[in-house]
């Protein structure tokens, strides 16, 4: 099955450059909107083609939170709770490599890890960690084995003597993102502050905190993604994209909002910014995936997504779109793009 795709020319404008400083930062005119392509590539080019769905176990499978680094894919949900695929031998054959569900016992020293607590709300990686949160907390899970995957600190820790989860605001995030070049997480919390994290072996402490807003009230609706591109940070704020920059000393810093978009999630590659987007009254922008690109243009798939990951050679996406199962899709980059 192959979708169709289209151009747009309402700009979103985005402050996009390779280097760290803001200041240097150029205006990229991306456009979104009816346009063919610069070699004249046609309107309705096909280039997305659904290959294969997915399931663990043979069982429905609800992935709530998808991410790929390198050749592994990460997964928390039902009925595997967190598990590990290798997406690099066969992308159109995941083979799974862990599940939590399968090692209950050896996976953490404190027990009671769930996804709704630990997993729903947002995951990032860093090298051989995974940092993961729900609504009681965060969880640091050490992947230097693939197949032997480790919870190696929790925040707040649960003792056996608890009666109740323990909740920690400052560890509930909605959005988790890497610093491109330091030892950084940034959690982003659904409406008031981002939390800065130094990553230690085995260990993540809150270095600081930044506002959403200057009085540091809540209010600021709601983050649900992010992903970092081109050594900026775009972040899902539901009724705005927001970009940043990374300081000197890993702080972030605002550099653009983009009101064009509802974004409801963000994922990236090497090349490529994956915006999601879900129209709303008085937004003539259809729902769907746009793929921002580095040469000024972007690229409408017309799939909407519960969440999706994309493979780090751009190649792949995997969506679950159902709650029931993850569909694979190819992206042909020469019929979607025209040369682009």
């Amino acid at each position: 099955m192959q979708h169709r795709f289209f151009m747009v020319t309402v700009s979103l404008s985005l402050f996009i450059s390779g280097c760290n400083d803001a200041r240097q930062s150029g205006n990229i005119d991306v456009f979104i909107g009816k346009k063919t392509s610069q070699n004249g590539g046609q309107e309705g080019s096909r280039g997305l083609i659904k290959q294969v769905t997915i399931r663990f176990n043979r069982k429905e499978t609800s992935a709530q939170q998808m991410l790929i680094r390198g050749a592994s894919m990460y997964l928390s949900g039902r009925p595997f709770g967190f598990s590990n695929w290798d997406v690099g031998s066969n992308p159109l054959s995941p083979r799974i490599q862990f599940a939590f569900s399968d090692n209950i016992q050896s996976f953490s020293p404190w027990g009671g890890w769930t996804p709704d607590y630990y997993a729903s709300g947002a995951m990032g990686s860093l090298g051989q960690y995974v940092l993961t949160s729900g609504v009681a907390g965060a969880s640091l899970i050490d992947m230097s084995n693939p197949s032997q995957a480790r919870e190696v600190d929790r925040y707040p820790r649960r003792e056996l003597t608890d009666l109740q989860v323990p909740q920690d605001p400052n560890f509930i995030y909605k959005a988790i993102i890497k610093h491109p070049t330091q030892n950084y997480f940034y959690g982003f919390r659904e409406q008031d502050f981002v939390v800065k994290l130094k990553l230690t072996p085995n260990l993540v402490s809150i270095e600081s905190t930044q506002n959403y807003t200057p009085n540091g009230q809540k209010g600021t609706c709601c983050v649900l993604g992010g992903a970092t591109f081109m050594n900026q940070a775009f972040i899902a704020f539901r009724s705005s994209l927001r970009q940043y920059s990374f300081s000197a000393n890993g702080e972030l810093s605002p550099v653009a909002i983009n009101n064009n978009l509802n974004p409801t999630n963000v994922v990236s590659t090497n090349d490529y910014l994956f915006v999601q987007h879900q129209a709303i009254q008085g937004n003539n922008l259809p729902s769907g995936v746009y793929i921002v690109t580095k040469k000024n243009a972007s690229i409408f798939l017309p799939i909407s997504p519960i969440a999706f990951a994309v493979s780090q050679d751009s190649n792949y996406i995997y969506a679950n779109l159902d709650n029931d199962s993850v569909t694979v899709y190819q992206l042909n980059w020469a019929r979607l793009t025209g040369g682009y």
